[in-house]
C-alpha cells in the first residue's frame, strides 16, 4: 500500500475532518520518527513509505466503530485483507498491534508499532496545546508541552504513560521525542488546520 491508496482509504471511510487531520498529525509524526530512528540506525531508511502509511489508515475504520471500541482495527484488518494486503505485512501486523488493549490482537513489538502506539496519543496532546495558544502549531514549544504535561487535569483522556513508553521501547527521551512529534506537525501545520 502506497500514500496514496492509503489516503484513498482514508478519505472514503472518513467523513469527519478533524478525524482525518488526526490521521494525518499521526502519519507526520510517524514520517519524523522513522527518519530520526533510520538516521541513528535503529530501522532501515527504505521502510519510510510503510511508516507513513500507517499513521495515516491507523484509525481508518474508526468513525464508524467508535460505537464500539472492540471493533476498531478489527474492521480495518478486514478491509486490508479485502485489498490483498497480506497477514505477513508489516503494517497489516502494526494494525492488529493498534488498539491491543482491547482488541487483545498483539501486542507491539517493532520499532514501527511502538511508534505509532507511542505517538498517536501525543498528536492529540499537541492539538490540545496549539488550541489553548489560539489554535497555531506555531506557538507550541517543548516548554508548552512539558508545562501542560504536568497538569494532570489538562488533555486528562491522554494516557501520558502510553507516550512515555518511548523511552524504553525506542530508547528516545520523552523531550526528544516530543520534539520530533512537534517538529513533524508544525511543518505541516496547514494540512492539519493548526
Amino acid at each position: 500500500m502506497n500514500k496514496q491508496q492509503a489516503l484513498d482509504l482514508l478519505h472514503k471511510s472518513m467523513q469527519n475532518q478533524n478525524l482525518r487531520r488526526h490521521c494525518y498529525a499521526v502519519g507526520f509524526a510517524m514520517k519524523g520518527l522513522h527518519e530520526y530512528l533510520s538516521e541513528v540506525g535503529k530501522t532501515p531508511a527504505e521502510d519510510f513509505e510503510m511508516w507513513h502509511v500507517l499513521g495515516i489508515i491507523h484509525d481508518a475504520d474508526y468513525e464508524i466503530t467508535k460505537a464500539d471500541a472492540a471493533k476498531h482495527t478489527v474492521l480495518l484488518l478486514e478491509w486490508l485483507k479485502e485489498s490483498k494486503m497480506s497477514e505477513n505485512n508489516p503494517i497489516y501486523l502494526a494494525v492488529m498491534s493498534h488498539n491491543n488493549k482491547i482488541t487483545g490482537l498483539r501486542e507491539p513489538t517493532t520499532q514501527m508499532e511502538w511508534a505509532l502506539e507511542c505517538c498517536d496519543e501525543l498528536t492529540g496532546f499537541i492539538v490540545a496545546c496549539a488550541l489553548v495558544k489560539g489554535g497555531k502549531l506555531s506557538e507550541v514549544s517543548l516548554e508548552t508541552v512539558k508545562k501542560k504535561w504536568k497538569q494532570k487535569a489538562f488533555a486528562s483522556g491522554v494516557e501520558r504513560s502510553q507516550i512515555e513508553q518511548c523511552q524504553e521501547k525506542l530508547d528516545i527521551s520523552l523531550d526528544q521525542f516530543i520534539e520530533i512529534v512537534l517538529k513533524s506537525m508544525q511543518e505541516n501545520c496547514d494540512k492539519l488546520g493548526l
